[in-house]
This record gives C-alpha cells, sequence and structure tokens, in this order.
C-alpha cells in the first residue's frame, strides 16, 4: 500500500512538471532527460510510469482536460451564470496552459491526441445539452451545440495567435454565440423544449427571455403596475 501511494505520488508530480512543459513548448521541444533532472528523478522513471515520452504526453492532455472538466463540474449557481464561468475557466486554461490547451482544441491530425479531444468534447457537448434541454436533445440541436463548439475552439485560438480582439470581446463573442445557437435550434425545430432552469434564468432576465421567448414574452413596466 504504501508503495502504491508512493508510485501514485511520483506519477503526480511527473504529470504536473509534464502539464507546464508541454504547455509552455511543443511536444519536439521538451525533453523528458531534463524535465526528469529537474526533478531529482532518473529519466527511466517517465518510462516506467507512462511508456515513454509519447504515453507521458498522451496522459498530461487527459490530465488537462480532466481538470478542465472538474473545473465544470464544481461550478454552482443559476445556469447563465455557470456559463459565464465557464468561459472564464476555458479562457484561464488558454493563457494558463497554451500548448496543452491548443492541442486539445486544434484541429490536430494526431489520432490519440483527436481520440482524446474528441471524447472530451462530446461529454461537454451532452452535459450543455443536458443543462438546456434536459436530455441528449434532437439532431438539431446536438448540431447547432457541435457548431458552437467549434466557433468557440476557433475564436478562441485566434485570440491566443493574433491577440487582435481583449479577453473580454472573447467573451461576449462566444456567450452571444452560445445564445444565437440556441436560439436558431429553437426556430429550426419546434420540438426542443428548454428546461426549467433555463427558463428560470431567462425569466430573471428581459432581454434573454425576448430572444429566446418573442418580445411578447416580456411584461410592459407600465402593464404590469395596473
Amino acid at each position: 500500500m504504501v508503495g502504491n501511494r508512493r508510485g501514485e505520488a511520483s506519477r503526480a508530480v511527473l504529470l504536473e512538471a509534464g502539464k507546464d512543459a508541454f504547455s509552455q513548448q511543443r511536444y519536439g521541444e521538451v525533453s523528458i532527460v531534463d524535465l526528469a533532472r529537474s526533478l531529482g528523478v532518473a529519466a527511466g522513471s517517465i518510462s516506467y510510469h507512462f511508456g515513454g515520452k509519447r504515453g507521458f504526453y498522451l496522459a498530461v492532455l487527459e490530465l488537462a482536460a480532466e481538470e478542465f472538466w472538474g473545473d465544470l463540474l464544481a461550478m454552482r449557481g443559476p445556469a447563465v451564470d455557470r456559463l459565464a464561468q465557464g468561459v472564464d475557466k476555458l479562457l484561464d486554461r488558454a493563457a494558463q496552459q497554451p500548448g496543452s490547451f491548443e492541442a486539445l482544441i486544434a484541429d490536430v491530425a494526431d489520432a490519440e491526441v483527436r481520440q482524446i479531444r474528441d471524447r472530451h468534447r462530446q461529454r461537454i457537448a451532452a452535459a450543455l445539452a443536458m443543462e438546456i434541454t434536459g436530455t441528449e436533445s434532437t439532431p438539431v440541436f446536438r448540431a447547432a451545440i457541435s457548431g458552437c463548439l467549434s466557433f468557440i475552439e476557433g475564436i478562441v485560438l485566434h485570440w491566443m495567435h493574433t491577440e487582435e480582439i481583449t479577453r473580454e470581446q472573447v467573451r461576449d463573442l462566444v456567450l452571444a454565440n452560445v445564445f444565437g445557437s440556441v436560439l436558431g435550434a429553437l426556430r429550426a425545430d419546434p420540438q426542443i423544449e428548454l428546461t426549467q432552469r433555463v427558463m428560470d434564468a431567462a425569466k430573471s432576465d428581459s432581454p434573454l427571455l425576448s430572444l429566446f421567448l418573442g418580445p411578447q414574452a416580456v411584461p410592459n413596466p407600465v402593464e404590469s403596475m395596473e
């Protein structure tokens, strides 16, 4: 038991160091020998735990994706607030771990990396569908969410590479695209029904309610006083 705990701790230390290394350098620029030396461990420990540099890299990407998923699960509050928090966490990851972040959202040719990305992407898409509609929803809604995620990935990469727009502008564009995607899906498929959580959030925000249900859904302040 002690040996297992020690091995798990050693593996965790290596993963954290790898996350930092692959976030700042490209795969080919990272030396596992130098990395191990900086931690005061034998280079063979990386091969022991991960089977070599390739397995180590994939494990680091898997860790980054799992940590982001854990951040999303830990969020609390109204639906719209959690959406905004999730966008902020996404942008934090892009700024703090650019290398591993880009590997997970770029249109990479690496089949194993793409498999990790697609698996986690599908999990986020399913969670969004469940949050917004209460089910896996319809083909139209799933297509809308998939397109929305592609937009988010693209605009965040654009921001990372060019810095032509501010973080706040990226955040606003992402949120607007999410709302627009949901609205487009609702108009394209009348069978889609929103969850009560989303409806409650919309009711507390008149512009949002008007967006989803039309101007007639928002009571006139003067009329409501009569």
